[in-house]
């Protein structure tokens, strides 16, 4: 490699150094990795509810946080995007978003995974988020917006006046 050593160049360029083989055989299955993450733990801090993609999309999962036994608390194949446990501990809310799409909606369900439930983004064409929890974790905000039909401009949108 050739380049100059002086930083305020538009050629400076920094010294090459080898790296380690990492390439192998194409015919060996990769390994299985998945990933974890929006944890959201109970008010105890034992457990913790989170999103994982072990299954091939994520889902939400729960386990306490200082052992190895998880457990899926929705199979379904719309991937999860957001979770929030109450602050009374008995319910998990979570944000999924149906196909995989922009538009999502926002479901509960018990701690057992029992008692599941949609709150709100079921109808088509509107998207549900996540809010906070009250602090007796009796109610939870949710934001709800409505998609514009097609063709059709969103009402709140104006246009800026042109020059006079």
């Amino acid at each position: 490699m050739t380049a100059t050593r002086n930083p305020g160049s538009a050629l400076y360029a920094p010294e090459s150094a080898p790296l380690a083989d990492t390439s192998a055989p194409y015919d060996l299955p990769p390994p299985a990795v998945h990933g974890c993450w929006y944890p959201s733990a109970d008010p105890g801090g034992r457990h913790v509810a989170f999103i994982c993609d072990r299954a091939g999309v994520p889902q939400l999962w729960t386990g306490p946080v200082d052992g190895p036994e998880v457990r899926r608390l929705d199979g379904d194949p719309h991937p999860v995007t957001e979770v929030s446990w109450s602050p009374d501990g008995r319910w998990i809310a979570y944000t999924t978003a149906p196909g995989g799409g922009e538009l999502t909606r926002v479901l509960c369900v018990r701690p057992d995974g029992t008692d599941r439930h949609l709150l709100a983004g079921g109808e088509s064409g509107t998207s549900a988020r996540l809010g906070c929890w009250q602090h007796d974790g009796s109610a939870i905000a949710v934001t709800v917006t409505e998609s514009a039909p097609p063709g059709h401009e969103d009402r709140y949108h104006a246009e800026a006046p042109g020059p006079p």
